[in-house]
């Protein structure tokens, strides 16, 4: 299949970030498929990061607009974490130990939240390229001293073309996360991970 990569170095000082995208006439001009009319959209795919998870993480996901629901599993199909998203907040479960992670334990644990938002992550899902990764002058942080590129590789799919490969490295901590879309589905869910998180849940206390 036709596989196209763009990538977008990020250099954040302060409260702002500039973006320098090395192929940025590529990414504004991708075509992609009109979705409008989709209002869900579900798939799987896993995760291998080198810090904070360590190894490879299967996941599902059910999204919509703007919220999304991914479930995480290990190679032995254990339940590990749940994540819940929407376009402001992040909300993270560990499952085996019953925890729930606060927002200082979700960026030790997921470390490409320090580059993106939590919609953008939705965005990632859909298959799309985050408008604001293709305009520098868009892109804001509240995060200090950051840099790191993410690396975006698309391919033709029956949909068109959509990104099926996203890689985080944050140069900080020498950190690198990948995320393998493996399918997707569109105007279906997986009822079952449409939740909340537990009340009973316990927070992770940062001890760092």
């Amino acid at each position: 299949m036709n596989k196209l990569l763009f990538t977008i170095g990020l250099f954040i000082l302060g409260c702002a970030t500039t973006s320098k995208p090395i192929y940025g006439n590529e990414i504004k001009s991708i075509i992609y498929p009109d979705l409008s009319d989709k209002e869900h959209c579900r798939g799987s795919g896993y995760i291998t990061s080198r810090e904070g998870i360590k190894g490879r993480l299967n996941f599902t996901f059910t999204s919509s607009r703007n919220k999304a629901y991914i479930q995480f599993k290990d190679l032995i199909g254990r339940k590990t974490l749940f994540l819940i998203l929407d376009e402001s907040e992040i909300q993270a479960w560990d499952i085996l130990n019953n925890r729930r992670y606060d927002q200082v334990s979700i960026l030790i644990a997921l470390p490409f939240f320090e580059m993106i938002q939590s919609k953008e992550l939705i965005t990632f899902l859909w298959g799309e390229i985050p408008s604001v990764f293709s305009d520098p002058s868009k892109i804001k942080s509240v995060k200090e001293n950051i840099t790191g590129t993410i690396q975006f590789r698309t391919k033709q799919t029956t949909y068109g073309q959509l990104v099926d490969h996203i890689a985080f490295n944050v140069s900080e901590n020498n950190s690198k996360i990948d995320l393998f879309m493996m399918n997707r589905e569109f105007d279906m869910q997986y009822p079952h991970l449409i939740r909340e998180i537990p009340g009973f849940v316990l927070p992770i206390k940062d001890n760092s």
